[in-house]
C-alpha cells in the first residue's frame, strides 16, 4: 500500500468556495495534516496576498506554489523559493495583441503589483479584495511579472488559446486557464506541475507518494505528476477524466472526505 507522504491542492473551487470561504471541515483537514506531519500544498493562479487572504488555513500550508508556477514561497517564513517572470518584450506584445482583439481585457501580476486595465476590470465583474491598480495597455509592461491573463467577453477560453497560439505565444509562453472566457499566460515550462516538482523536491517528498486536488485545467500538468489524483465536484471534462478518482464538491467537503477516506486524517 502506498504511504501517501505530502498533500497538494488546487484552491479556488477545490477548497475555497465564493467569497474566499473555507469551511470548518476542511481548515480541520489542514490542520490535521499539519499536526501527522504531512505538507499540505497550495497551487494555484493566485497572488501571494491572494493567499494570505485565506488567514488560518494559509498558515497550514509548507509551501504555496502561485501564479500558476511561477512563484513558490514558503507561508510560515515569507521566504520566496524560487520565482520566474516574463520578459518585458512578451509583455508588450501581449498588450499589442489584446490591443488588436476588440472585447479584450489583460491583467498582469507584476512583482510589484497586480495590474489591471479598465477593459479586464469590467469584465471580471468585481474589484480585487487585494491590491491592484488601474493601467492602461500602454503603461501594462513596466516591470518583471510573473505572469499574465487576458479576458475576453466572447471568445472561450479554448479560442483564446487557439488565437495567442496562431500569434505565436504558444512558444514563447505556457497557456493555461481556470474560468471560462480566460487564459493565464505564464514563463515557457512553468505549470503547476513544474512548480509541485520544485516544491516536493524542497520538502523531500516523491511525487509518487504525493495525492492531488483539482478542478480545472489548469491542474492536468499536476495531475499527471503525482501517484493520486482526485477531481472535485463538477469538475471540467478533461480533468475528470485525467482524475485517479472523483470526490464531491467544495460545498460537501469532498476534500476532506476525501483525505479521511486515504486515512490521512480523521473526520
Amino acid at each position: 500500500m502506498t504511504q501517501w507522504r505530502a498533500v497538494v491542492t488546487d484552491l479556488d473551487g477545490t477548497v475555497v468556495g465564493p467569497d474566499d470561504v473555507i469551511s470548518p471541515a476542511t481548515l480541520n483537514a489542514a490542520a490535521q495534516l499539519r499536526h501527522r506531519g504531512v505538507p499540505l500544498l497550495a497551487a494555484t493562479a493566485r497572488t501571494r496576498n491572494g493567499v494570505l487572504r485565506l488567514g488560518a488555513f494559509a498558515g497550514h500550508l509548507a509551501v504555496a506554489v502561485c501564479h500558476g508556477g511561477a512563484l513558490g514561497w514558503s507561508p510560515e517564513t515569507g521566504r520566496t523559493l524560487w520565482q520566474r517572470t516574463l520578459p518585458g518584450d512578451d509583455l508588450r506584445d501581449l498588450a499589442g495583441f489584446v490591443r488588436a482583439l476588440p472585447g479584450a481585457g489583460m491583467a498582469v501580476f507584476g512583482v510589484a503589483s497586480w495590474d489591471l486595465t479598465p477593459e479586464y476590470l469590467e469584465l471580471r465583474g468585481r474589484t480585487p479584495a487585494e491590491p491592484w491598480r488601474p493601467v492602461g495597455l500602454e503603461d501594462i509592461a513596466d516591470q518583471p511579472a510573473y505572469g499574465a491573463a487576458i479576458r475576453h467577453s466572447v471568445l472561450t477560453s479554448d479560442e483564446l488559446i487557439a488565437r495567442l497560439a496562431e500569434a505565436g505565444f504558444a512558444e514563447r509562453a505556457t497557456l493555461t486557464y481556470s474560468a471560462p472566457r480566460m487564459v493565464e499566460i505564464v514563463p515557457p515550462g512553468v505549470d503547476k506541475a513544474a512548480g509541485v516538482s520544485r516544491a516536493l523536491d524542497w520538502l523531500g517528498v516523491a511525487p509518487a507518494h504525493t495525492v492531488a486536488f483539482g478542478d480545472m485545467p489548469n491542474d492536468l500538468s499536476m495531475f499527471a505528476l503525482v501517484g493520486h489524483s482526485v477531481a472535485i465536484g463538477e469538475a471540467h471534462p478533461a480533468v475528470r477524466a485525467a482524475a485517479t478518482v472523483r470526490a464531491p464538491g467544495v460545498a460537501d467537503d469532498g476534500f476532506a472526505h476525501h483525505l479521511a477516506a486515504l486515512g490521512l486524517i480523521t473526520l
